[in-house]
């Protein structure tokens, strides 16, 4: 009977099934079967695992698998890192150590490369009260937000009017005299929180968006664009379009150039946003040495149709959506992995 490789999608908390359902699929077009677990599932010689059989998942248990594709992602981790060992030595294609890098630290490299910090928006570290207030000052509109944090969550977009300074908290907007607002900002510099100017990356009917560029090594261990996707704030106030606290919506992609930009897969906007994407993944996996092989863009795009990078996620650059897209290449290159420690043996 011929060994037929074994992927092993680990997770570190409960994920929905979409996800798996989707690596499962691609997993067996490359000829591969695949299970997922979680990290408290894997023992010393076995794991407690997932499988699809007949569209059911089963659980069973499993030998090590012979390639991973890491969705937890918390190497170094302490609550994590009992898995890490017990599964050291078996391919992964993710292997920095944390939750990746954060948003400044990813801007601040960007910034060293003359053409990649074109589309860098102006930011900065929160450390002191009066510099942030002085960065929102001038720039007028500002977003606050966790500098290691995800989807949108925690935070606040700022705007100066001639009533005051609004803080909208994605519920609420408030409106804070500048005393006000600096004890704001005082809470939030201990939680590691980051200012950027706010873009005005909005439809000609006014509803903020932004572009997911999705990228992803293959089976040639080479760059590839997974898939580009968008997602619209249905309420026009709320301007943080990629948190679960935000009513959304989305198009598709081919929809969405024809009616936003009037151009077709393919055409400038497409090519302008797949170039951008591909050279900033191979400028950051040589900035910081490797050790990743998915990179979610968010992009917006401004009235004059010039890109914006708002974030370069390397943690966990997950999608509402494009599932299948996802997996197709991330599956691909977890059987260049485990080809090449074949090989090795």
């Amino acid at each position: 009977m011929s060994h037929r490789p074994l992927i092993g999608m680990m997770l570190g908390w409960k994920v929905k099934p979409d996800l798996m359902r989707a690596c499962t699929l691609s997993a067996a077009y490359y000829g591969a079967d695949l299970y997922y677990f979680y990290t408290w599932d894997v023992r010393e010689d076995s794991i407690i695992g997932m499988q699809l059989i007949d569209n059911q998942w089963v659980q069973g248990e499993f030998r090590y698998p012979d390639v991973i594709y890491d969705n937890t992602r918390r190497r170094g981790h302490e609550r994590y890192e009992e898995a890490y060992r017990k599964l050291d030595g078996i391919p992964m294609g993710h292997m920095l150590k944390g939750r990746g890098f954060g948003k400044t630290k990813i801007y601040n490299l960007i910034r060293h490369d003359e053409g990649l910090k074109k589309n860098l928006i102006p930011f900065m570290t929160m450390k002191e009260p009066e510099k942030v207030m002085g960065f929102i000052e001038k720039h007028k509109r500002v977003i606050l937000k966790p500098d290691g944090g995800y989807m949108g969550r925690n935070a606040l977009t700022v705007q100066l009017t001639d009533d005051g300074i609004e803080v909208f908290d994605q519920e609420q907007l408030h409106v804070c005299s500048r005393e006000q607002m600096l004890q704001v900002i005082e809470t939030l510099i201990p939680k590691k929180f980051c200012a950027q100017k706010l873009i005005r990356s909005e439809t000609s009917h006014g509803y903020p968006f932004h572009i997911r560029v999705h990228l992803s090594k293959n089976g040639q261990n080479e760059w590839v664009v997974a898939f580009k996707s968008v997602t619209l704030s249905l309420r026009p106030h709320i301007k943080i379009t990629n948190s679960d606290s935000t009513y959304r919506g989305t198009s598709t992609w081919a929809d969405f150039l024809l009616h936003r930009f009037g151009e077709k897969v393919d055409g400038k906007m497409d090519n302008q946003l797949s170039d951008y994407g591909l050279e900033l993944a191979a400028y950051l996996e040589e900035a910081i040495g490797g050790g990743f092989h998915e990179l979610g863009l968010d992009i917006g795009v401004d009235k004059k149709k010039r890109i914006w990078l708002f974030e370069a996620g390397l943690g966990l650059p997950r999608s509402p959506y494009y599932q299948m897209q996802l997996s197709v290449p991330a599956m691909a290159h977890c059987m260049y992995l485990y080809k090449q420690a074949q090989t090795s043996k």
